[in-house]
């Protein structure tokens, strides 16, 4: 699937959810749902937040909403303690006292007076979930949502189940954070489709070392000890059909 055609399909359900809610925008990204679950590949905490900060796969119902959301990750990745509660609470208030007098400007240009992330679990994926943020207007939108949270809350499973059961394999979070490298997903894909380690290496023009040595870094991902447990792991986090 293109980039575009993507990202114009996640943009109109996040515009009708953003409808729904009677919020100003809706940003969205389908994450990990700790980074501790992947310690062995994020290695420290500075890696995550930067790598969190580049991520491709950030989407929102408007293209300022994109830019608004991309800058204010950026100087939240510098207040560590601080970003790493949007990981540890299901609804996080992000606190407006760190923001730059540049972000009040562009939150106060875009009519927004509050910004919301609620994470709901992937049940397609345990080690997974959707981190909605909401970009409130106003009193009375923080007043709703706070009202009916519940109700708010299963709107967002059914955008987050929806959204996975469409594109999860697009947009997978273990390949945005690099945890599975593009060449290890090539070589995951092709053992996937049936083939052995030589037919691997002739396609993907590796060396049979080279193929051992990504099906080691995958095993090692996913804690698996053979090949078997190894691809029972990869459809289990959506990297295989």
């Amino acid at each position: 699937m293109s980039r575009q055609f993507l990202e114009t399909k996640i943009r109109a359900r996040l515009r009708a959810l953003r409808d729904d809610l009677g919020v100003g925008d809706v940003c969205y990204c389908y994450d990990v749902t700790t980074p501790e679950q992947w310690r062995s590949r994020l290695k420290t905490h500075d890696r995550f937040l930067k790598s969190f900060v580049k991520r491709r796969q950030l989407f929102a119902s408007s293209e300022s909403a994109v830019t608004l959301w991309r800058r204010k990750t950026a100087l939240f990745a510098s207040e560590g303690s601080q970003f790493s509660q949007l990981f540890s609470q299901e609804c996080y208030v992000w606190p407006e006292s760190l923001f730059s007098p540049r972000l009040k400007r562009q939150l106060s240009g875009m009519g927004v007076a509050s910004m919301v992330t609620i994470s709901v679990p992937c049940v397609l994926g345990s080690r997974f979930c959707g981190r909605f943020t909401l970009m409130i207007q106003g009193p009375a939108q923080v007043a709703y949502i706070q009202s009916h949270f519940e109700q708010v809350k299963r709107r967002l499973q059914s955008e987050q189940l929806a959204i996975a059961a469409d594109h999860g394999i697009d947009i997978n979070p273990l390949l945005d954070y690099n945890i599975v490298n593009p060449v290890s997903a090539c070589v995951l894909d092709s053992l996937a489709q049936g083939e052995d380690r030589g037919q691997v290496s002739r396609q993907l023009n590796l060396t049979l070392r080279g193929v051992d040595y990504h099906i080691g870094i995958l095993k090692e991902v996913f804690q698996a000890r053979t090949i078997a447990q190894l691809m029972a792991q990869a459809v289990r986090h959506r990297l295989v059909m």
